[in-house]
């Protein structure tokens, strides 16, 4: 049977698609790969200019594929293997066509992590189409996340937003209109850089203000919701060091900040000194020294503290590799945090070249958001916005669909963002996404619609029985699917679905709705769903 998650089983699906249903000048204590060697700067993961060397790199002596150690951050070996290359892609850019593959196995894990990590200047069309959606920030995200040249921003751009969560449904009337979008460019602009920037342009963001309260918290009686969140949520975790007097005087710490509104310029925040409670807090009394603390000398108090370096180590090698590091693990990269003065680039650097990524106990052990999976088969497929539809009526069905299926961008259910795990596999979500799956846009290079036929065998010979087989593995060796048998006849099976309409017959009206029928099948395999 093929692997789908769930209760629903293939008979299920198959009627479902039949229908259509510190300072920063502390030195870099951990040095970045790539030796000596010049980074290449520019181009894409596509571009054709690669290097098959090691530069430098040194790691243990080991060989073998997916060998490294699951609790080890020390570097992988440069080479990569075809899988391992596409292992990487998916956890770093959703997914990854044959020929991006092929270049990181070229270019080794160094550079190519060099590449991924090297902002490439976004296509006049995709920045254009993005603000053609003017403040719509779902349209404008998803825009992003399907074309942008820079996908592993956007992969921690989507990090950021689940840990710093925030909603567009606070932002009412037409001089809050332009908030949301404002809030995903503050976001993607830190998402890799210092986190103690991030942090005090994330106190400052006016979405974030409405939404926890901070722009109406005076200090004769101050709101302790941000106080609360930016401990518990936003920097040392749930119960972690402070305590309910601690989120009250950091409340009064939070206090002076207000919203500015002037004529018909976007609010803004303004630290009003007036409203600011100038008295002396004590927070973390085993720690500090009471003081006048404001909101940027609590974040810097914050950082101080051991915890909080931990808390987002944790959570990017979680997001990244798997969910069970070891304290030592969790410390080292607290350590390569701290000693590069809280700049997120190396933190993600040092997980993405690690032996714990390549690890066995790192594949396939992450379920894609309804959104992840979308732009990853989106992107393993070499699909675009080509086509006014694809841009219009199609785009709007398809973030609908999203919606429905339980994630819509910049409107999480909560303030702890979307923590669904294993809920995303509910049967009602799981048709959800067979039917976001069945908006497709343009193909390849061609920009061809309804298949990708770039991949698929030449339709001239689409009226041989055996051609079924071929049509089915070239789409499963676009997702690195190992077929056995049985998968391998349901595909087939479908192809040749409704009797005397069969695939092989020289009927070919029929024959792209039973291909696109098979495809959206195989995208709902659990090997395709998870990474």
């Amino acid at each position: 049977m093929v692997r789908l998650f769930g209760s629903l089983v293939v008979s299920c699906v198959c009627v479902c698609l039949l229908g259509g249903c510190p300072s920063a000048d502390v030195p870099t204590l951990v040095p970045e790969p790539g030796g000596t060697g010049d980074p290449i700067a520019g181009g894409s993961v596509d571009d054709p200019n690669v290097a098959d060397t090691d530069d430098g790199v040194v790691a243990d002596d080991f060989s073998g594929e997916f060998s490294g150690d699951a609790q080890k951050i020390t570097v992988y070996r440069n080479k990569l293997t075809h899988e391992e290359a596409y292992h990487l892609l998916r956890r770093t850019s959703f997914g990854a066509t044959e020929k991006q593959v092929q270049d990181a196995v070229a270019r080794g894990l160094a550079k190519t992590i060099d590449l991924l990590l090297t902002e490439q200047p976004e296509k006049d069309w995709v920045n254009e189409l993005a603000a053609s959606y003017e403040d719509d920030v779902t349209k404008r995200w998803m825009v992003y996340l399907l074309e942008s040249r820079n996908p592993l921003y956007e992969r921690m751009a989507m990090f950021w937003h689940d840990r710093f969560a925030t909603s567009k449904r606070v932002a009412s009337g037409w001089r809050e209109r332009s908030l949301p979008v404002q809030h995903y460019e503050m976001i993607r602009a830190n998402a890799l850089g210092n986190y103690r920037d991030f942090l005090v342009e994330l106190t400052l963001d006016p979405l974030m203000l409405l939404w926890l309260n901070g722009s109406d918290s005076p200090k004769e009686n101050p709101n302790e919701n941000y106080a609360r969140e930016f401990w518990e949520l936003f920097t040392l975790g749930r119960d972690v060091l402070y305590t309910e007097n601690d989120i009250r005087e950091g409340a009064l710490a939070f206090t002076g900040i207000i919203l500015l509104y002037e004529s018909d310029e976007d609010p803004r925040p303004v630290f009003d000194i007036y409203h600011h409670d100038t008295s002396a807090k004590t927070i973390f009394p085993d720690r500090a020294d009471p003081a006048d603390y404001d909101f940027e000398s609590v974040i810097d108090l914050t950082l101080a503290q051991p915890e909080a370096a931990e808390y987002v180590a944790r959570n990017l090698f979680s997001f990244f590799v798997h969910d069970h590091p070891s304290q030592e693990v969790v410390d080292e990269l607290a350590y390569v945090f701290v000693a590069n003065g809280y700049e997120i680039e190396p933190l993600v650097r040092t997980i993405l070249t690690s032996q714990a990524l390549f690890s066995s106990e790192a594949r396939g052990n992450q379920i894609t958001s309804p959104v992840e999976h979308y732009v990853g088969v989106a992107r393993t497929l070499d699909m675009h916005m080509a086509s006014e539809d694809s841009r219009g009526w199609y785009f709007h069905r398809l973030l609908e669909e999203l919606g429905d299926a339980g994630q819509e961008l910049l409107n999480p259910p909560s303030v702890a963002g979307w923590d669904e795990d294993v809920a995303w596999l509910e049967d009602q979500w799981l048709m959800q996404r067979i039917e976001a799956l069945g908006y497709t846009m343009e193909y390849g290079s061609e920009r061809t619609e309804d298949l990708p036929y770039h991949l698929l065998p030449p339709t001239s010979g689409w009226d041989r029985r055996e051609v079924r087989k071929e049509i089915v593995y070239a789409i499963a060796d676009a997702f690195h699917l190992e077929l056995s048998e049985e998968e391998e006849d349901i595909y087939i099976e479908v192809l040749d679905q409704n009797g005397h309409l069969a695939f092989h017959l020289l009927n070919s009206d029929y024959q792209p709705r039973h291909v696109q029928e098979m495809i959206r099948l195989m995208l709902m395999d659990e090997r395709v769903i998870t990474r």
